[in-house]
């Protein structure tokens, strides 16, 4: 699907004129390669960290620096496919403003994020794939063409209008099987339109001169084997939209990424398509050798995002064996998963701080190093990085938790109190399940508090949370016997 246009790192792209324009309008975009790797590095941080959501924005931002990159093509398509199996949300416009960059190119980026933040959604996808005609960014535009019809194909919404709209938009970009595929199935839910027929014998005309059909094929030494070969290229690329291993073609899918690692193992996708299909196995062998994978990637290309998938790996690792011990319940399971707990820690704290060395202003790095150190009862390192990592938007609110309950394990529940409050005056609706953690924190330190100040006030507050907490959910933690405790002690003050 991809062109063999081989870009420079100097690559300017002219937008195409529109009517009005003038001469001067007509400003001339340079791609910023080295800009765009930085960029798609935090957004693999971010994905990893599981702040998919943030991936695609920064993912968004490099493909505005570099629009034809394979490595921000690949990237967000699979974030947007992590993004999917969570359940995440749709980004907002205003999630997208500080793009930047030229009109046309952040045009198609901020549609781009839009769409793989609600991957299933045949009306962005569209979108995303029109944003690709005028900028022109036809590499990039027939990379996603597939995937754009088979969302649309598979659409609640699908229709004639919208299967068109694919079509015209994959004729402009030159992917002309798509746009083939989109119109015969536009055909399909109106048979009578001629118009449509007539377009669909065009775009077989346009096909065969750009491309040379399979007539063209016949009358060349050996081009019925080329024709069959690149039928079977077609279903290869297919089985890819399907990395995750779902249906049959999983095992050719993981086959093939093999064979490209052994080849060429410095290729980076090469690296994080092996790896990757291996990490989804999910057993402890597939786990083991994504780990080696990756690990190999980062020595033969360089590339950190390689070192830290590895460790991510290694990290997963020992919580499943945690897991599989704490399950099995043998005499001295406990012992053991105690052993392993400490082991992975310290493995933690060394990752986790490596990392925050090697990008001091990942705000993610930063609140993971915290967690780690809140757990080694390293507090006042914690504090610090969760005071840094409240400075990322989409921290704020866990960071300032952690931060509260470090002041409370200090024993400083005023500051704690302040802490508390202040991130459940700013808690949006999607962090439900967090603000009810916070409330009952926060009533332990009102607790503490009234204790340590002989202050009513502070118990009567205690109480007023306990007892929002139990009609909202009376089996929550131990909310009956510390509403008993409270009791006693607004009647002892």
């Amino acid at each position: 699907m991809h062109s063999n246009w081989s870009r420079a790192s100097t690559l300017a792209l002219f937008p195409r004129k529109k009517s009005g324009d003038s001469d001067g309008d007509d400003k001339p975009f340079v791609a910023e390669p080295q800009k765009a790797v930085k960029w798609f590095d935090h957004a693999s941080v971010q994905v990893n960290s599981g702040q998919v959501s943030t991936a695609i924005i920064y993912f968004a931002t490099g493909i505005a620096l570099d629009p034809e990159s394979d490595r921000g093509h690949n990237g967000i398509l699979q974030a947007a496919l992590r993004h999917r199996q969570d359940g995440g949300k749709r980004l907002k416009a205003n999630d997208l403003k500080g793009l930047g960059g030229h009109p046309d190119m952040t045009a198609f980026a901020e549609a781009l994020a839009l769409w793989m933040s609600d991957l299933e959604n045949g009306g962005l996808a569209v979108k995303a794939l029109d944003a690709a005609a005028p900028a022109p960014l036809h590499q990039a535009g027939r990379f996603f063409a597939p995937h754009v019809l088979g969302i649309v194909r598979h659409w609640k919404k699908t229709g004639k209008a919208p299967l068109v709209s694919v079509k015209d938009a994959c004729s402009e970009i030159g992917a002309w099987d798509e746009a083939l595929q989109a119109g015969q199935l536009a055909l399909e839910h109106d048979p009578s339109d001629g118009a449509l027929d007539q377009s669909i014998k065009d775009l077989s005309a346009q096909r065969a001169m750009a491309q040379g059909g399979y007539e063209d094929a016949i009358g060349q030494e050996g081009g019925f084997r080329s024709f069959v070969k690149d039928m079977d290229k077609q279903r290869e690329l297919e089985e890819e939209e399907s990395i995750a291993g779902v249906g049959g073609g999983s095992d050719r899918v993981l086959a093939r990424a093999r064979k490209s690692f052994k080849e060429s193992p410095d290729v980076p996708e090469n690296v994080n398509r092996y790896g990757t299909l291996l990490r989804r196995q999910g057993d402890e062998t597939s786990l083991k050798k994504a780990e080696d994978v990756f690990m190999t990637g980062y020595k033969s290309t360089g590339e950190y995002r390689f070192r830290m998938a590895a460790g991510d790996i290694r990290i997963q690792r020992f919580r499943l064996r945690i897991r599989d011990i704490t399950e099995r319940a043998e005499e001295d399971g406990a012992e053991r998963a105690a052993s392993l707990e400490e082991q992975l820690l310290a493995f933690e704290a060394k990752e986790y701080g490596e990392r925050a060395d090697r990008y001091p202003t990942d705000r993610q790095i930063r609140f993971h190093l915290g967690e780690v150190a809140f757990r080694q009862q390293k507090i006042e390192t914690a504090m610090g990085c969760f005071q840094k990592a409240k400075d990322e938007p989409r921290l704020r609110s866990r960071a300032g938790h952690k931060l509260g309950l470090c002041f409370a394990s200090e024993g400083w529940h005023s500051e704690a109190i302040a802490e508390f409050k202040e991130v459940l005056s700013k808690i949006d609706a999607t962090e439900a399940g967090l603000e009810l953690e916070i409330r009952y924190d926060l009533m332990l330190s009102l607790i503490e508090a009234a204790r340590s100040e002989q202050s009513e006030e502070r118990a009567r507050a205690a109480l007023e949370i306990c007892s929002g907490i139990a009609r909202k959910d009376i089996t929550y933690k131990d909310i009956r016997e510390r509403r008993r405790e409270i009791d006693e002690l607004v009647k002892s003050l």
